[in-house]
């Protein structure tokens, strides 16, 4: 290294400081800047990376938002409600945000009251009976993040029993694509949406997602990535949920808290 410098250095000297015309000392610079050229160390600034993550990803679950039972005036169990649209399905998710703003822009407010759910949360509705749920657990749409319990709110309050107001939500969704739990008898769930994408509960249970419309498939050129990296939070919050779950069925209490 310290050669090179040397080398560069003199020949620096001599071109500078060389008496020589106008057009040889040109030349001489151009030679001493090719010289500098092939002695530097190639730097390739398309191999750049296009970002630095910032945030520990691996337990970005711990940061989804919850709420607690009654939150909404219902009895919903002990276990808390995950209310964060981050745990969805990429392309569900985005459907749940266009439904949250059509009907926002016919002056409807929607909460979220629940968006991914474990299978030890839907356990816990199963045994609480059926006007809950009759699904048990693992086997909801919730499980795979491709269903979604909303209420709208007025002056701050859920309303749950305004029929009239939650035709006009469920009008709303199904025009998006989405299936509406207003149409169900058993069990009659107004505030419910899922997409289904054609599979069956079944083939979810086999580990088949639905695929999105090809026509807008551009949008999400990371979704395999951003299905793997969902499905281990789902793992993490089952986890979670599941010991929570124990603790508080052997009458012990659990001193883990995640979410906000």
């Amino acid at each position: 290294m310290k050669s090179c410098v040397t080398v560069i250095a003199f020949v620096f000297s001599v071109l500078v400081f060389s008496p020589t015309s106008g057009q040889t000392h040109q030349h001489h610079a151009e030679q001493y800047l090719a010289l500098l050229y092939n002695q530097s160390i190639p730097f390739d600034t398309t191999r750049l990376p296009e970002a630095v993550p910032a945030l520990d990803t691996l337990n970005a679950w711990k940061t989804w938002k919850t709420v607690g039972n009654f939150q909404f005036g219902k009895d919903r169990g002990s276990l808390p409600m995950i209310t964060d649209l981050e745990s969805l399905h990429p392309f569900f998710r985005d459907k749940v945000i266009e439904l949250i703003e059509v009907c926002k822009a016919a002056g409807i407010t929607l909460a979220v009251v629940e968006s991914y759910r474990t299978p030890s949360k839907q356990a816990e509705y199963y045994a609480m009976g059926n006007q809950y749920t009759s699904t048990a657990g693992g086997q909801s749409r919730h499980q795979y993040g491709l269903a979604v319990d909303v209420v709208p709110m007025v002056d701050s309050v859920a309303v749950w029993n305004n029929t009239r107001l939650w035709r006009k939500i469920g009008h709303a969704g199904e025009r998006l694509g989405l299936t509406w739990g207003g149409r169900w008898r058993v069990t009659y769930d107004p505030g419910h949406f899922e997409w289904s994408g054609g599979v069956s509960r079944q083939a979810l249970s086999e580990g088949y997602l639905p695929p999105i419309p090809s026509k807008i498939a551009h949008r999400y050129p990371s979704l395999d990535h951003d299905l793997k990296r969902l499905q281990i939070y789902w793992r993490a919050w089952e986890i979670e949920q599941s010991v929570s779950a124990s603790k508080k069925g052997s009458g012990l209490e659990s001193t883990a808290g995640v979410g906000q």
